[in-house]
């Protein structure tokens, strides 16, 4: 008889921890992701100056590296 409310006990606090607590805890460590993420595209937003509307701007990156010419090789047995 102990033994079953032993396994009774786990079972509820098994329930108990992945229903309740575990998603509060989830949902707790995803709106910080959030809240960071958000800070950071806040930010980055910032740095960036306002363009005009049918403004067309490309942007490079520093220097283009020159590798040589592409080679497509083909196997021969």
């Amino acid at each position: 008889m102990r033994l079953l409310l032993i396994i009774l006990g786990i079972y509820i606090v098994y329930r108990l921890f992945f229903n309740l607590i575990l998603p509060l805890v989830a949902r707790h460590f995803m709106q910080k992701a959030a809240q960071s993420m958000e800070g950071a595209f806040r930010q980055q937003g910032y740095q960036a100056p306002p363009r005009k509307e049918g403004e067309i701007r490309i942007e490079t990156p520093g220097e283009t590296r020159n590798d040589g010419e592409y080679v497509d090789y083909t196997e021969v047995r």
